[in-house]
């Protein structure tokens, strides 16, 4: 997948999170493109109803943005993403929202993503939230400061979001006895560093890929009592969503074709107890 001229690959390289940003509203040139590209997505892979709000956020003189519990500082607008939860909606929230987050990247605007530390109440109301509704997440956008404050340096620091796993503890060659290595993915090297530099909620990186000649099959590794934190939302199932998205929108800008598909389990694959089978990606023949 390419945004205009840029491949997504390089914006999956480029995006980082941030928390500080210049109190200045959005041009109105940059708002429209990103509420164009809001109308123009395409619905996810398991058809949930997701649903995005650009809203604009007054900043009082201590300028922090509006129910972000001072966590974010001048931003003028936020991102807010909406979904009628089903047992596929959090992967299509993730793998939606961050299309979006990436879209605003290749505008050269900041942004992050926030499952924990913002107001449900707050934004409920901005955006008239149905009964049936929840907001999983939302991102400030807006552009970045030219320093990062220092609570937002201590985040960084906190989640350790400049580190990542390693390839070979992450993906797999047939079943979770053969690590792979870069050079033995073949063609699914890039895509699956794609997915090694997907954000997640504490930089947890809960997902694991075993590569078979049937395709790539995606699981759950869960961070025990992480799931009780946030009763609302599945903030590790939507990390497999933002996952799932960057592998295949990079499978697709280096013209490798097929579809993700959810199957019981998939075959020959013995699944330790710690780990939950999610979706698989298929290629085409």
């Amino acid at each position: 997948m390419t945004y205009d001229t840029e491949p997504v690959t390089e914006l999956i390289r480029r995006r980082k999170s941030w928390r500080s940003y210049r109190r200045e509203h959005l041009a109105d040139d940059l708002k429209d493109r990103i509420q164009g590209f809001i109308a123009s997505l395409d619905a996810p892979p398991f058809g949930s109803m997701v649903r995005f709000r650009l809203v604009d956020s007054p900043v009082p003189e201590k300028a922090r943005t509006p129910g972000t519990y001072g966590v974010i500082r001048g931003a003028r607008h936020t991102l807010v993403g909406i979904v009628r939860p089903s047992p596929a909606a959090w992967e299509d929230f993730g793998y939606s929202f961050e299309s979006v987050i990436l879209f605003c990247t290749g505008l050269g605007l900041g942004t992050c993503w926030m499952g924990g530390t913002f107001s449900r109440d707050y934004y409920g109301r901005a955006v008239d939230l149905a009964p049936d509704e929840v907001i999983p997440a939302v991102s400030p956008v807006g552009y970045i400061a030219g320093k990062r404050s220092i609570l937002d340096s201590l985040f960084v620091m906190g989640a350790g979001s400049r580190n990542r796993k390693p390839f070979a503890e992450l993906f797999f060659r047939d079943d979770f006895s053969t690590s792979l290595s870069p050079a033995g993915a073949g063609a699914y090297g890039q895509t699956l560093e794609m997915v090694r530099l997907a954000p997640s909620a504490s930089n947890r990186q809960p997902w694991r890929v075993v590569v078979t000649e049937t395709g790539v099959h995606f699981f759950l590794s869960r961070t025990p009592g992480y799931r009780r934190l946030f009763s609302q939302v599945d903030l590790q199932c939507i990390d497999m969503g933002i996952a799932m998205f960057h592998f295949s929108s990079a499978a697709s800008s280096l013209g490798i074709t097929g579809g993700w598909r959810r199957q019981e389990r998939p075959p020959g694959i013995g699944i330790p107890d710690a780990l939950e089978y999610r979706v698989s990606w298929v290629p085409q023949s």
